[in-house]
């Protein structure tokens, strides 16, 4: 579906203003050419034959002025200005880069973070993913950071400044217990208030043992409207870690759910472009049905200046001026 705005514009304006200008300068040599004739023509001519000229003269400039004019908006590329909608799930990524998002990355720092089945450990597995989606995501989208363990330790609220968060994540430690639900609740929190479209984004090993409940608060998500992405960063049976946890956090909220193991570390650039994209479809699909983006019809504005120009040649040619 689209719909069509006014005025036309062009993406050349350059050749449609030089067409205007040769336009003017057209009229006005016949102007000053038939100007000099004008006494000749009145002793000279009958009163029927001077009307005849008039009209003569007036198709004269005025299909050749059409010429001028018709031959540059072509050459200027005519549009008019539209809108078209798109559906959240088939917008390219040019067209999802011209909506903004507000994110949460939330960082699991708990003492299980330390193990090393991811190399060198699980947090600096998560340190790693962090900073390449900061930045894959789009300049203009706005970014928090909470970090948490039994407690919540550094929180940064959502900005555009990428280095106060990567200095953040750069500076995180290990500490003890793990509270997921309080982690959840307090991005929740952060993101409640502020307009368009928003995503949580969870690396954690999955498994939470104290703080508040984690259903609780994926239900203030659910309610939201706020999708949770959830990266698990350990290895399924390797000391607390628990992938199907955090993929229930996912599954509920309309997140996805991403699992990366050892072996995944050297695509990970890859892998977080997905992430990336799927955080801001997420985010914006909780918010839209279709996205109205501008557009440009071309075909319009060419068929209506191509007319004119075989019109006035078609004049030109039947009546010999």
């Amino acid at each position: 579906m689209s719909m069509l705005e006014f005025p036309i514009s062009f993406e050349n304006p350059t050749f449609g203003i030089a067409g205007v200008v040769l336009g003017a300068v057209v009229v006005a040599l016949f102007y000053f050419s038939y100007k000099r004739l004008r006494i000749a023509q009145k002793r000279l001519e009958l009163v029927e034959w001077r009307k005849l000229r008039r009209i003569v003269r007036t198709l004269n400039i005025g299909t050749k002025t059409g010429v001028v004019i018709a031959l540059s908006f072509l050459l200027a590329r005519p549009y008019f200005p539209t809108t078209i909608e798109v559906s959240v799930n088939e917008a390219s990524l040019d067209q999802l880069a011209q909506f903004k998002i507000t994110s949460v990355l939330l960082m699991d720092v708990s003492l299980s973070m330390n193990q090393s089945d991811l190399k060198p450990t699980r947090l600096d597995a998560a340190k790693a993913m962090s900073n390449l989606l900061i930045e894959k995501m789009d300049p203009k989208d706005l970014v928090g950071f909470v970090s948490f363990a039994g407690r919540l330790y550094d929180t940064v609220y959502p900005t555009t400044n990428r280095t106060k968060i990567t200095e953040s994540i750069a500076n995180q430690t290990i500490h003890n217990s793990t509270a997921i639900g309080t982690a959840l609740e307090t991005a929740t929190g952060m993101l409640e208030n502020l307009p368009g479209a928003k995503a949580i984004v969870l690396f954690s090993d999955g498994k939470s043992n104290t703080g508040i409940d984690v259903a609780l608060a994926v239900d203030t998500a659910v309610t939201l409207k706020i999708p949770i992405f959830t990266v698990s960063v350990g290895t399924y049976g390797v000391g607390e870690s628990d992938p199907l946890a955090l993929k229930e956090i996912s599954d509920k909220t309309g997140g996805k759910f991403y699992e990366v193991r050892n072996e995944d570390m050297q695509n990970l650039a890859t892998s977080i472009s997905q992430i990336s994209q799927e955080v801001k479809t997420g985010a914006l699909r909780g918010v839209y049905d279709k996205l109205t983006l501008p557009s440009k019809d071309y075909q319009t504005p060419t068929m209506i200046f191509s007319s004119l120009l075989v019109a006035t040649l078609f004049l030109m040619w039947f009546t010999g001026v």
